[in-house]
């Protein structure tokens, strides 16, 4: 498997971090400890921030949060409230919004609402070293980064959430639950076989979940590079296993399913998916 994954790295025109870890003792992993582009993927440290900050009695799920067009919008990026005039959602809601949808502007409120001084001290806290997140505000006339964080550290992540090693098991388990709803996750799913993913969560499936976040930038008009990155738990009949990966340096700045990003990444996961089913729930090295 390992050269299978070193073929594609070194027929890529561009840069792969790879972590990936089957919790049974076994680690696939190439430059993991590289400081790289979060993108959106910076998100789910935001959630956790979120929940946090409602376990303390600081927040509730059932604050009112306002987007307001004169003092939110902004053009472009991801989501769907940058089409609104005016929005009033419960904070929970935001939320949710900010991960399976990737929305800019939620997560523009959602910073506003929890700090971004209170959201990297959760990030220390929880010991990644190498996580943070850099702008208080998405908006790329003025930022050119987002965070910054490993792909070790972003697969090491999930671990503590599948563990459940994160805040309190109920938490994580309502983390995970809007991580399952993720919309855009084509790098993670572009070429596991449709069968398997039309299945999922039927009963003898080959998956039960997937449960990830993704993200990606680049933009020439603004001088920002391009990344795609993707992670998450991939549940089966055989147990669940992790995978972190983050793409950059890479020349296509189509935003499809067919960039070459995506289908050199989508190439990795299925390589680390079959392995795993084939092996009965490990990684066979």
């Amino acid at each position: 498997m390992i050269e299978e994954i070193r073929k594609v790295i070194n027929n890529f025109d561009g840069n792969i971090y790879l972590y990936a870890n089957d919790c049974k003792g076994t680690i696939i992993k190439f430059n993991e400890n590289e400081v790289i582009e979060t993108a959106s993927c910076i998100k789910l440290f935001i959630l956790i921030e979120y929940y946090k900050q409602i376990l303390e009695c600081k927040k509730s799920r059932n604050d009112i949060l306002t987007y307001e067009y004169d003092k939110h919008y902004m053009e472009n990026g991801s989501g769907i409230i940058q089409y609104l005039d005016k929005l009033e959602l419960t904070s929970r809601n935001m939320a949710i919004l900010m991960i399976i949808d990737s929305d800019n502007i939620a997560t523009n409120i959602m910073i506003e609402y929890l700090g971004i001084e209170n959201i990297n001290n959760t990030i220390k806290s929880l010991g990644f070293k190498n996580t943070i997140l850099i702008c208080p505000k998405l908006d790329f006339n003025i930022y050119k980064e987002i965070g910054k964080t490993t792909a070790k550290e972003y697969g090491e992540l999930y671990i503590k959430l599948l563990n459940k090693e994160i805040l309190k098991p109920e938490i994580c388990e309502e983390i995970l639950e809007i991580l399952k709803n993720q919309l855009h996750n084509d790098l993670l799913i572009r070429k596991l076989p449709l069968q398997d993913l039309n299945e999922i969560g039927e009963e003898n499936a080959n998956i039960k979940y997937i449960a990830s976040k993704s993200g990606g930038l680049g933009d020439k008009r603004y001088g920002i590079g391009n990344c795609r990155n993707d992670g998450g738990i991939i549940a089966t009949k055989f147990g669940s296993y992790i995978v972190s990966i983050f793409i950059n340096n890479f020349n296509d700045y189509y935003w499809d399913r067919d960039n070459k990003a995506i289908l050199a990444g989508g190439e990795i996961y299925h390589i680390i998916y079959e392995n795993y089913l084939n092996n009965k729930g490990k990684f066979i090295l």
